[in-house]
């Protein structure tokens, strides 16, 4: 449909250095940090394992084909984009680029037409609302479970879960709000509600070094056992092996990639896009990232101690009454 493309050598060979850092390398790093949010969301369904049927499988599988399904199709969006991309700088440059869109100059570009832009940025549209409302769900469901360790405020009340549906409404309410009141600083400035929204990537990408390094580490220690050797599941201090893992040495390397990648990840997440940047274009999410840490630990220090002592394990009793009855 474009009327011009670009050669496949431009696409496959040609990197930008608009940052103007001082190596194609550092660049290319820095530049990782606009594509890892295609990355966020795989995990969400982890959050909603106590909804799902069999979710020691279920939620594995999900994720995987999850991950193959939309990064095939990812690569394939991304790669006709470049095609049909000829000039980034016009772009860039566009009126819509200003207002922060400039994938609709590019969709313009492409088809020739505002309609068929506007058809394709609709799409977009759709499919961030789908994205957003799996975000709800998934942060809703955090807040619960952290409330329900007595992690957080108000834990008794936003703790519970309404009879009917099951949904945690109150969480459901203060995710609202809470995204709500974050989109309101985009009204006031577009470089702090930029600073506040990079949380997602060094908190995020922090999580997962801190619990991968820990998997790691049990893995090459044997720190986690077969449920076959065991009896007791629900023991403290006892991981076991779930029916959906990675076994033996192919498990580690794909451990120690992960944590690799997420440490490059988290390194360059506090990286400004340009080598030489202005107070407006500066990254300050090392700032955000730092206020948040001392926020936490002066929290737990003067409240949440007192109240929060690491996960409860909730177990199911199972078999007939009269071993119920004992139980009790």
């Amino acid at each position: 449909m474009a009327p011009q493309k670009a050669s496949a050598h431009d696409v496959f060979t040609v990197f930008e250095n608009g940052g103007e850092y001082p190596t194609q390398g550092l660049s290319f790093f820095v530049g990782l940090i606009g594509t890892v949010f295609a990355m966020f969301g795989a995990d969400s369904a982890v959050h909603m394992a106590e909804e799902v049927q069999n979710a020691s499988v279920n939620v594995p599988w999900s994720m995987l084909v999850t991950t193959l399904i939309n990064g095939a199709m990812g690569f394939g969006m991304v790669i006709a984009v470049l095609f049909v991309t000829i000039d980034i700088n016009s772009v860039l440059e566009s009126p819509v680029a200003a207002l922060g869109f400039p994938y609709i100059q590019i969709f313009y570009d492409s088809v020739g037409s505002a309609g068929g832009a506007t058809a394709m940025t609709v799409i977009l549209l759709i499919m961030t609302v789908c994205g957003a409302i799996s975000a709800l769900a998934t942060a809703s469901r955090l807040i619960w479970a952290f409330a329900r360790d007595r992690g957080l405020p108000f834990w008794r009340h936003v703790s519970k879960v309404q009879a009917g549906s099951s949904i945690p409404v109150y969480a459901v309410v203060i995710a609202s709000l809470t995204a709500c009141v974050i989109g309101l600083i985009n009204i006031g400035s577009s470089a702090a509600f930029n600073d506040v929204v990079s949380l997602s990537v060094t908190s995020l990408y922090a999580s997962y070094i801190i619990t991968e390094s820990f998997l790691l580490y049990r893995r090459c220690t044997g720190g986690i056992r077969s449920r076959s050797s065991i009896d007791d599941t629900t023991e403290p201090g006892v991981l076991v092996w779930g029916p959906f893992h990675l076994p033996g040495v192919f498990g580690i390397v794909v451990n120690v990639f992960a944590v690799c990648f997420g440490i490059i990840i988290f390194v360059f997440s506090f990286f400004p896009v340009s080598y030489h940047p202005d107070a407006a274009g500066m990254n300050y999410s090392v700032l955000m990232t730092a206020a948040v840490v001392g926020f936490s630990v002066v929290y737990y220090v003067v409240w949440a101690r007192k109240e929060f002592k690491g996960p409860i394990v909730e177990v199911d009793i199972l078999g007939d009454a009269s071993e119920c009855e004992n139980v009790k």
